[in-house]
């Protein structure tokens, strides 16, 4: 068992995050692509932009239904064949002959990520069984690299054509997935203490992650014209943001341990007061400064978080991680509404509201923290397999 065990480390550390990275990057290529998708189309950029957008709302609502479906089968094969759906899906989105259909498969693809998302997630902690929190954060770093490397890539693709990055990428995540590691028997499961309203419920939990994920989005919405405005190069700073993601991130599953509320408190804490800094001072150092702490935030966040997560729901580890997708994708689109009522006022508002709404997840935090009185639980050592 331990050479079988070192062997889905292995495999673990490479093809799911790997996998990630590639859907991830399906995800937000169009974001850099717009004027060449409009182009392509003769539309206009509103109407190219709306296939992001379609695309993030059908991930967020589809996650928990098709997790709850695929938790029905063995974890392994619906994780590869879900992949397939949505190579499949991006290969017919990058041949859409119009605007219309490219929307329509943008917005079925979309609910292939939801269902995508949370079996790699589930896959990674299955093969794992004894290390969630590091195998946690080595999926996410494919989310990380993602945005610091796949998107740009992607955008220097689309200068030639904005259907090659999309087709190559979709293609990545099927590649990725063949080569998925096998779930690992743990010991005898424990008792499922993941009733929603008990100790260990991951409800609560996923409810914080959305709004300190809001938080986060509303600032990082609005980086990019923050440091036009303060005289910064806007691709410098989100090239360093986006280090400092990737960083944390290979970092964050040391972090996820027996007291991984506590250091998530403690870097909700942290980010809401840079954000506040990032509200009332500015400044071209003031912006590459807070991009690089808050970027190094949201590195450690989401593993501590979503370990907390999957440790809660023994026997229902698919659905959990749906449902902090659906978190995940909440707080973008939350984020990015809430900085959007005050970005008019002034360029750092956003920045202020985000500080506001980390806040008001840290209380929400504290109270769950006081409320769970039995002890925190450690790694778990062993997740039901499917």
């Amino acid at each position: 068992m331990p050479s079988e065990t070192r062997g889905a480390g292995r495999l673990t550390a490479w093809t799911l995050p790997l996998a990630l990275f590639f859907a991830v990057t399906v995800e937000m290529a169009p974001s850099g692509s717009l004027e060449h998708i409009a182009k392509a189309f003769g539309s206009d950029i509103g109407t190219a932009a709306a296939g992001s957008s379609l695309y993030a709302l059908s991930t967020a609502v589809m996650a928990l239904p098709l997790s709850a479906l695929a938790q029905r089968f063995d974890l392994r094969p619906a994780a590869i064949l879900t992949a397939g759906v949505f190579t499949a899906l991006g290969l017919a989105t990058s041949a859409a002959p119009d605007v219309s259909t490219y929307l329509i498969l943008r917005t079925i693809q979309g609910a292939a990520h939801g269902a995508f998302f949370p079996l790699v997630l589930s896959l990674a902690a299955a093969a794992s069984p004894n290390s969630t929190g590091k195998a946690t954060s080595r999926v996410l770093l494919g989310n990380g690299c993602a945005l610091a490397l796949g998107v740009p890539a992607a955008e220097a693709l689309s200068s030639f054509d904005w259907r090659i990055p999309v087709a190559l990428a979709s293609c990545g995540v099927f590649a990725a997935m063949i080569y998925a590691p096998q779930p690992q028997a743990g010991t005898a499961p424990a008792t499922n203490s993941s009733k929603a309203g008990s100790n260990g419920s991951f409800v609560p939990i996923a409810l914080i992650l959305a709004v300190a994920l809001a938080g986060h989005f509303s600032y990082y919405t609005f980086l990019a014209p923050l440091a036009a405005r303060e005289g910064t190069q806007p691709s410098l700073v989100l090239a360093a943001y986006g280090g400092a993601v990737i960083i944390a991130t290979a970092l964050s599953g040391r972090l996820a341990g027996k007291r991984r509320l506590h250091r998530a408190l403690l870097v909700i804490v942290a980010e809401a007061a840079i954000l506040a800094c990032a509200a009332a001072f500015a400044g071209p150092v003031v912006v590459f400064a807070t991009a690089v702490m808050a970027g190094a935030c949201f590195g450690l966040l989401p593993t501590l978080i979503q370990s907390e997560i999957l440790d809660r729901s023994l026997g229902n580890q698919t659905i959990a991680s749906g449902a902090a997708v659906v978190a995940f994708n909440a707080g973008i689109a939350a984020g990015s509404a809430s900085g959007a009522t005050l970005v008019d006022t002034s360029i750092q508002a956003p920045a202020l509201v985000g500080a506001c709404l980390l806040g008001l997840s840290a209380i929400m935090l504290g109270f769950a923290r006081r409320k769970k009185k039995t002890p925190e639980p450690a790694i778990s050592n062993s997740a039901a397999i499917h």
